[in-house]
């Protein structure tokens, strides 16, 4: 019975080491395998960090795009580029270029209005100082209603259209005079018409450099009136 107890204790003294680093062994496996599952883990989750974050950046850009395409193009309403602070009022201009009887030039006066004004304030036509406002001041914005502004402009444009002896809406050089006529004043169709035969971008520039050494000013209107106006006009 010594015998076997001995022998036992024995075989029971060289099994323990084993078991023991067995159950290291299995405890560092253990371990390496919940390291690796880990950083695993932590490679996915850095991933879909890393996607949600370029979806975002994808959702700004689209979002900033699309503010930036309104702020540039809202109220453009057709090819001409008139706004609809413009077009607010083409019932008004209709109604006023039948009454002075140029209807057919209802376009151009919207032209002529998204040049002067877009539209804006209460002088919409800019002719507070046309000889033909006689309720207000004859000042640069003077006018304080902007139906009356409509109604001034489109008669001052009727009388630069008789200046410029332009009977239709198709005779383009004749509506150029008309056009910087309306710009200019102080009979500047005669003076083209009498010594050029008519309007060019060369002589509005030198009538324009005329006045303003007869005036004393160092402006004088804009010689470029006309190529302005016509960007906004579509036939």
């Amino acid at each position: 019975m010594a015998a076997y107890q001995k022998t036992t204790k024995k075989t029971t003294s060289r099994k323990n080491p084993r078991r023991k680093v067995s159950a290291a062994l299995s405890a560092t496996g253990r371990s390496s395998a919940k390291k690796r599952l880990s950083q695993k883990e932590q490679l996915l989750k850095r991933k879909r960090q890393v996607r949600r974050i370029w979806f975002l950046i994808g959702l700004f850009i689209l979002a900033a795009g699309g503010f930036i395409f309104y702020l540039v193009f809202s109220g453009i309403s057709n090819s001409g580029g008139l706004t609809q602070s413009v077009l607010q009022y083409e019932d008004q201009v209709k109604k006023y270029c039948k009454e002075y009887d140029i209807s057919e030039y209802s376009d151009v006066i919207l032209a002529m209005m998204q040049q002067e004004s877009a539209g804006k304030g209460t002088d919409v036509m800019q002719c507070s100082e046309s000889p033909f406002n006689t309720q207000y001041p004859n000042e640069p914005g003077s006018i304080a209603d902007v139906d009356y502004s409509i109604q001034v402009g489109v008669e001052t444009f009727a009388y630069c259209l008789e200046e410029a002896q332009c009977t239709s809406v198709n005779d383009m050089d004749k509506l150029k005079l008309a056009l910087q006529e309306y710009n200019f004043g102080n009979a500047y169709a005669t003076w083209a018409a009498e010594n050029y035969g008519g309007y060019s971008p060369e002589n509005a520039q030198e009538y324009s450099e005329k006045m303003k050494a007869q005036l004393g000013w160092t402006t004088y209107g804009d010689p470029e009136y006309v190529p302005h106006v016509l960007r906004y006009y579509k036939k």
